[in-house]
């Protein structure tokens, strides 16, 4: 190997992780920040509440479909509509400004990270819920 390559291959993996821990940390805000456009003016206890419920429920969605999902696609869309009915009773417990769509569009979020079932089958199975 030309020893002329190793500064460049340094750079090269210095940029690389720049932007994977540039790109991690909007994954991570990007939630927020959909929430609070759609909301309108969002204040910035509320981001953070946003922001905590959004982990809090990450957590809890990985343990209910560890619990009450076979892996059968068939079972999906009751599976998600009974989560999503208690991830919504949650945001209204704790007063969020967060609708069903969008509690919808984050825990077809969770599932997409957890790996639940293929993309065609959750996309089939949020079709499906209300």
């Amino acid at each position: 190997m030309n020893h002329l390559m190793l500064p460049f291959i340094a750079v090269d993996l210095i940029i690389t992780i720049v932007v994977i821990a540039v790109v991690l940390k909007l994954r991570g805000n990007l939630f927020v920040m959909a929430m609070g456009a759609k909301a309108g003016t969002v204040d910035p206890d509320q981001m953070r509440a946003l922001l905590a419920f959004s982990r809090e429920q990450h957590a809890r969605i990985r343990e209910y479909m560890r619990i009450n999902y076979s892996g059968m696609p068939e079972q999906l869309p009751s599976v998600i509509t009974t989560l999503l009915d208690e991830v919504e009773r949650s945001a209204k417990e704790q007063n969020l400004p967060i609708d069903r769509a969008q509690l919808k569009t984050m825990l077809a979020g969770s599932l997409r990270i957890l790996g639940i079932g293929k993309a065609r089958e959750r996309d089939e199975a949020f079709a499906r819920v209300a």
